[in-house]
């Protein structure tokens, strides 16, 4: 997607020296110029956006993820939570956030995969936003609020 933005805004560039070329050398009458202006005003503001909108699309440079679990058991389950957080909540975790989860998920698990793969599991199945420490013994119960009924009505 970043490569294609670059593309939209390098042919932007172009098109705004173009139209600044032909505004000062087309050879318009003094009427057209006057009715250009409009035109301008609309096109600056359309430029704004398109700033605005490239520091949505590429705002910092992302990192490169180190993932601190081994197996590819804990990797499939990274890889459950992320797509549940973006089916469930709609939210995309991006380098920085990703990398700081799973810095947090192996504090909490202290490096122990089976909990934390139940601390993943467990924040699933309570359709929570993000995953917490829990004790072994609030494990083995249902989440608050959940009538085991595995309906969302």
């Amino acid at each position: 997607m970043k490569k294609k933005w670059e593309l939209i805004t390098n042919q932007l560039v172009k098109t705004e020296k173009e139209l600044q070329d032909f505004l000062d050398n087309g050879g318009l009458s003094t009427p057209a110029i006057s009715k250009s202006k409009k035109f301008i005003k609309e096109w600056n503001s359309f430029q704004l956006l398109i700033k605005d909108f490239d520091n949505y699309i590429a705002p910092v440079e992302p990192m490169e993820i180190k993932f601190p679990f081994k197996t590819e058991a804990m990797t499939e389950m990274w890889k459950r939570w992320k797509n549940y957080l973006a089916e469930q909540h709609g939210q995309l975790m991006r380098t920085y956030s990703e990398q700081s989860s799973l810095e947090q998920l192996e504090e909490y698990s202290k490096g122990d995969e089976e909990k934390a793969v139940k601390f993943l599991r467990y924040a699933m199945h309570g359709r929570y936003k993000s995953f917490f420490a829990i004790e072994e013994k609030d494990m083995k119960q249902p989440a608050k609020g959940d009538t085991g009924s595995g309906s969302d009505f």
